[in-house]
Order: structure tokens, then C-alpha cells, then sequence
């Protein structure tokens, strides 16, 4: 029995993936960010299937457990809007984007709402990611690259700014609890990123420290 259970392990760390229905989630590339996915690519409804810890976050906060972690099934689930920022005034000419050349441009705010399974929580979560919450590149009247890669929420609204990131993978930290769901993101396999990160996500690819996976539910 001991060997079998040894065995058993040995093939369970050599599993790069974590496959979930016909969702797979790869431990090694799942926090690989599309830089160039804009926000009105998110919009729709997506299902958790995955949790994720970063192995120096676990490290330093002395969490037992990191990478890829099972979630239960339809625990949490996230609907995404992207709403063309209404702030511009005047004229259709859009949101002043650079005040020093009196530039203006059409950009997306996004807007989500969280729900969670009810041995969660019944509350729900409102999440707000304005036009300026991503890195941009100004080209030209009415013309940029906005709203696009990883973007910076300005809010969250839930009793657990974490999402129930413990409550929902089991995984019991203080720290975590401590801290406020920051970034969101599609990464390289389609998957939507919640994530909390220590370091400025939105400029360059840093260390995640802990996030939530969704795939987008079929139509």
C-alpha cells in the first residue's frame, strides 16, 4: 500500500496540467498574460476552474500549498461588461486621453459581477476596472491602444476583498485574507485572471501571488 501511495505521488508531481472537464490548466504557463487582448474580448460569462498560488508568495507567507489548485466545481462565477466610458463631454469625440495635447479617444471601462456557490457566500461582488486601469499607447485622434493586456481594478466591492480566495480552495492564510483581489487579465490559453499581485502587473510580467481561473461557459 505504501508503494502504491509513493508511486501515486511520484506521478502526481510529474503532472504539469491540471485538467478539469474540458478545461486544462497548465502550471507552467497559466500566468502567461496576452498583452494584446483587449477588454471587449472578456465580456461574457466564465466559471471558475482552478485556483493558483505563486511559489515565492507561499514561500515567503509560509502557505503549504502553490501552482495550480482544485476548486469546487461552479463555485464562483464572473459575468464581464465592457461599457464605452460616458465621462466625455461636448461632443462624440471621447475621453480626454492626454490633457497636454488635448487628445481625446473612445475607451472601454469594464464592469463584473461575482457570485458564489452558496456554502460560499451569498454575497456578491462587484468588480470595476476604469479606461485608465490599463497601460496605453496614444497614436492619434480617437485612435490607441487601449483597454488592452492587464488591467488594474479601482474597486472591489465584497465583504472579502479576496474573493473567499481561502474559503473557496481551502487553503487557510492570513495573508491572503488580508489582501484585495488588484489585476485582471486573459492569459495566453483564453483563461480569465483574478488576480493578487505585490508588484505592477498592468507594465510587465511579474510574480502572481494568488489568483482565480475561469474559462467562459459555452453558449
Amino acid at each position: 500500500m505504501k508503494k502504491f501511495l509513493s508511486v501515486l505521488l511520484t506521478l502526481c508531481l510529474m503532472l504539469p496540467v491540471l485538467a478539469l472537464g474540458e478545461a486544462v490548466v497548465d502550471a507552467d504557463t497559466v500566468m502567461d498574460f496576452d498583452r494584446e487582448s483587449p477588454v471587449t474580448d472578456w465580456v461574457g460569462n466564465w466559471t471558475l476552474v482552478a485556483a493558483y498560488i505563486g511559489e515565492e508568495y507561499a514561500e515567503d507567507n509560509d502557505i503549504e500549498v502553490n501552482g495550480v489548485i482544485a476548486v469546487p466545481e461552479n463555485a464562483v462565477k464572473i459575468s464581464v461588461e465592457a461599457l464605452l466610458d460616458a465621462s466625455a463631454t461636448g461632443s462624440d469625440a471621447g475621453v480626454m486621453v492626454d490633457q497636454a495635447a488635448y487628445l481625446h479617444a473612445h475607451v472601454y471601462d469594464m464592469e463584473a459581477k461575482v457570485t458564489f456557490s452558496e456554502d460560499i457566500t451569498d454575497d456578491e461582488a462587484t468588480l470595476k476596472l476604469p479606461w485608465d486601469g490599463w497601460q496605453y499607447t496614444v497614436r492619434g485622434e480617437n485612435d490607441g491602444d487601449f483597454n488592452m493586456g492587464v488591467g488594474k481594478l479601482s474597486k472591489v466591492s465584497a465583504d472579502d476583498k479576496s474573493l473567499y480566495f481561502t474559503k473557496v480552495t481551502g487553503v487557510e492564510s492570513e495573508e491572503i485574507d488580508d489582501e484585495n483581489m488588484k489585476y485582471v487579465g486573459m492569459n495566453t490559453a483564453g483563461q480569465l485572471i483574478v488576480c493578487y499581485s505585490e508588484e505592477n502587473l498592468v507594465k510587465k510580467d511579474v510574480e502572481v501571488a494568488f489568483a482565480f481561473i475561469f474559462v467562459r461557459d459555452a453558449e
